[in-house]
């Protein structure tokens, strides 16, 4: 069986693969050791590491930790910009997620996504051959209202959606291989990881590598997808803006301006704030999105054009509806497999079969290639390196 694919200590698979993004700037270091009369010995036993880590963070096969990075500086009288050595812009993976309940996203975070990126850039060779044009990306997004309204408006039309109300999973699943995004359905536990989906977008192959955590509650599931899609329609916008706008496009896209102009037009016609409150749930339940869902883009409308707020009460006091609301919805996990946690073969099936992903295919090939395919699915996937070998051995057959 698999246990939950939850975090996992570090493991040296980047030493292993030779992934590292920042180097040591050598020169610089050399320099600053000679002023400070020290060696690789008296360097590594100031700041309490062998020997043999510093050798390796010389030859560019490891990098310091940020705790002896910043030792290091320290020490040396080294800024970080004078220690370190960047790699070329284009070559560094964009990634995008933002952390459950909105918590800090730290560097650390970003630096596991980034080198998550780097490990992925292996599997672009074993990708199933693709059209010889990049799929479609915005020119220049944004999170203004009326245009992501059009933006949502338009991949509807191209979806086929302009007479169906209510989106599907399979429809977002569809999309996503439209735009040859990989994804990697993972189960990365309730609440133990920093988030429900990463984007991953590698600009030197211009292929999206798409993580969707099936340990979400289906309502917060499908609208992580629809915010993964922004992300995938838009992925030079990074940050903040880039979280905004898929924000923003997710929103649009289950809950357009219509649907938010019906309901308003009804809710206006409702007396008590209760009975209203219930009525978004129903609409929720229909649409299988959070209640939040449909009050932020029924309060984005009326800011939009302008019209009196509807009294849905205090937020607070809403929230505890939505809490009670998606505490009643299952998870996608208790939803597709039989039994949890899913042993090798049921979990690639249902990646395989339920998401047409093409990701356990290129990883097969990885597999069945290249030596060490146990630790790099162990760090790719944030599995244990038992459950990395079960895995191994299935894709394997």
């Amino acid at each position: 069986m698999l246990r939950r694919l939850t975090k996992v200590d570090t493991f040296p698979v980047f030493e292993q693969f030779g992934v590292v993004q920042k180097i040591l700037n050598r020169s610089a270091l050399q320099d600053a050791l000679i002023k400070a009369g020290l060696n690789q010995s008296g360097l590594a036993e100031k700041l309490k590491v062998s020997r043999e880590a510093v050798s390796k963070w010389l030859a560019g096969e490891s990098f310091p930790q940020p705790d002896k990075l910043l030792r290091m500086g320290m020490l040396l009288g080294l800024a970080f910009e004078q220690l370190v050595t960047l790699p070329p812009a284009a070559a560094v993976p964009l990634v995008s997620f933002r952390k459950k309940s909105h918590r800090k996203t730290k560097d650390e975070h970003l630096d596991n996504a980034r080198e998550t990126g780097e490990l992925l850039k292996r599997l672009v060779k074993y990708l199933p051959k693709q059209e010889l044009t990049c799929p479609p990306t915005l020119k220049e997004p944004t999170d203004d209202y009326t245009y992501v309204q059009a933006v949502a408006s338009q991949v509807r039309k191209e979806m086929g959606l302009e007479r169906k109300e209510v989106i599907d999973f399979k429809d977002l699943i569809d999309k996503f291989n439209q735009l040859h995004a990989v994804i990697i359905p993972v189960l990365w536990g309730e609440r133990q990881h920093h988030g429900n989906a990463l984007n991953v977008f590698l600009p030197d192959s211009q292929t999206t590598w798409v993580f969707l955590n099936l340990d979400s509650s289906l309502v917060d599931f499908k609208f992580w997808m629809a915010h993964e899609l922004g992300h995938s329609l838009a992925p030079g916008l990074v940050n903040a803006e880039g979280e905004d706008f898929a924000d923003s496009f997710a929103q649009s896209l289950l809950f357009p301006e219509a649907h938010a102009a019906r309901l308003r037009e009804e809710l206006q016609r409702v007396n008590g704030i209760g009975a209203r409150v219930r009525r978004i749930r129903q609409e929720a339940q229909k649409h299988v999105i959070s209640p939040y869902t449909i009050r932020l883009a029924l309060e984005a409308y009326e800011e939009a054009r302008r019209l009196p707020a509807t009294d849905l009460g205090e937020t607070g006091n809403f929230m505890g509806a939505v809490m009670n609301f998606v505490k009643g919805c299952r998870t996608v996990s208790q939803a597709v497999f039989k039994q949890l946690p899913p042993d090798p073969k049921a979990y690639v099936g249902v990646a395989r079969s339920g998401f047409g992903s093409p990701f356990f295919e290129s990883l097969a090939e990885f597999c069945k290639h290249e030596q060490g395919a146990e630790a790099f699915i162990h760090r790719v996937l944030g599995v244990s390196l038992a459950d990395a070998k079960g895995l191994a051995g299935e894709l394997r057959q």
